[in-house]
């Protein structure tokens, strides 16, 4: 087996394989002699038809077939001997015909892992946000619990709608003064001006009372999801059905123990410590992130196009989603798409190679003590979480995640680390 080996990109190698005739042709005979043993051809014996005919009518099969043997054989071996780190599925073209050739090669181009040497790690300078936690954050979760725990209720005396009120109601949609039904609702029921519905809906039902009608202008826009609908100036007619307000429970004692605290005292202590390791994760998380992006900016790495194409794929479904409530013309959003793509599969090579050449690998201790973070988070039985990932494929996402902590953990300790106070200074959940 001869090979050359061509350089086609910093990704892309091609190798043009040359077999020996005797191998082919070796080969080329088993299958023959195989197909002789059982080929039926009228005016031929069963194991009797001649090597002749059964190239005639089988001839392009057979190659096909031993073409395929003979890559699954050569390609690996070649592959091996060259040293390549291969990503993905070789395309295999045949450069020769296999059965009159004197000589039969194939090309395979392969993608391959890019050169990753020199990376440097004590070259990152980052910056860990802190976060405070006051009384003013526990003040907010505080009123947030309220909200969670409020109960509904009929004013009295009666008054019109309000931002903050629960309404429900009836909708239906005119265009040309004509109503269409398919596009209607009746019994809804929503919170006034948590930007739920539709701006013209939510404002139209602000100031109507129970049982009241009205119809508020509406212009749809051109790109609007019901063709219908698309462009077209029409109305909304609303019918308020119900007005109820929201009622906060008293932030009491009786309020902390409804909550499982024994007191206000308590339920503000363990408010601020919750506060406290949120904002603490949330640093952790923000600065985890800036490690990455910050090391794919200072590599530039090449991406193999089966990889980028791979993470598109995942990307689509819920990235395009979110990127479209933006406003994004389509062009915008597969540019946004396909830069957020390579960005992750650079960053996939890099936290990989950060690990082979550090030589960081996986326990079995090390998923045990995440298996037991798990149980402790989840408030889920540890033994159920064991059988639970003896499934092979979120093992392997376990693996995964454990091994991309240590990376991080290996990037941290080699950067260059100042802190600053948030500038927001809020938690998120």
């Amino acid at each position: 087996m001869q090979v050359t080996v061509s350089r086609i990109s910093p990704v892309e190698v091609s190798l043009r394989i040359v077999l020996a005739k005797d191998k082919v042709d070796s080969e080329l005979d088993r299958a023959f002699v195989k197909l002789g043993r059982d080929a039926q051809i009228r005016g031929f014996r069963k194991g009797k038809v001649p090597r002749p005919i059964l190239r005639q009518y089988f001839g392009p099969q057979v190659a096909s077939d031993v073409f395929q043997r003979l890559i699954n054989d050569a390609l690996p071996n070649a592959i091996r001997d060259q040293q390549l780190e291969v990503i993905g599925q070789p395309r295999v073209e045949s450069e020769t015909d296999l059965l009159a050739s004197s000589e039969w090669a194939f090309t395979a181009h392969v993608e391959v892992r890019p050169d990753m040497s020199g990376i440097d790690l004590g070259s990152l300078q980052l910056t860990r946000k802190i976060y405070g936690v006051g009384d003013a954050e526990v003040d907010a979760e505080l009123a947030k619990k309220r909200e969670e725990n409020a109960t509904l209720r009929t004013p009295e005396p009666a008054r019109a709608a309000a931002a903050g009120d629960t309404a429900t109601f009836d909708v239906a949609i005119l265009v040309d003064g004509k109503e269409l039904p398919e596009f209607g609702a009746s019994g809804r029921t929503v919170e006034l001006g948590k930007n739920t519905l539709v701006k013209e809906i939510d404002e139209g039902l602000r100031g109507m009372s129970a049982g009241e009608v009205k119809e508020v202008p509406v212009t749809f826009p051109e790109g609007h999801r019901q063709k219908e609908l698309a462009g077209k100036t029409g109305h909304f007619k609303l019918t308020l059905t119900t007005v109820q307000e929201k009622v906060l429970p008293e932030l009491d004692d009786e309020f902390a123990k409804d909550t499982g605290a024994e007191s206000l005292a308590a339920l503000k202590a363990s408010t601020l410590e919750i506060l406290q390791k949120r904002a603490k994760e949330r640093s952790e998380d923000e600065i985890r992130e800036e490690a990455i992006e910050k090391l794919v900016k200072a590599n530039s790495v090449p991406v193999p196009p089966s990889l980028l194409t791979q993470v598109l794929g995942q990307l689509r479904p819920t990235l395009a989603r979110e990127l479209a409530m933006t406003g994004l013309a389509g062009d915008e959003l597969e540019a946004s798409l396909r830069t957020e793509a390579e960005q992750r599969v650079r960053a996939g090579l890099l936290l990989t190679e950060v690990a082979r050449t550090n030589g960081l690998q996986v326990t079995e201790a090390d998923l045990t003590a995440r298996l037991e973070e798990m149980a402790k988070e989840t408030g889920r039985a540890l033994p159920r979480l064991r059988v639970e990932y003896r499934d092979q494929q979120k093992r392997d996402l376990l693996i995964s995640e454990v091994l991309e902590n240590k990376v991080l953990d290996l990037l941290l300790s080699k950067a260059a680390i100042t802190e600053a106070p948030a500038l927001d200074g809020a938690t998120k959940e």
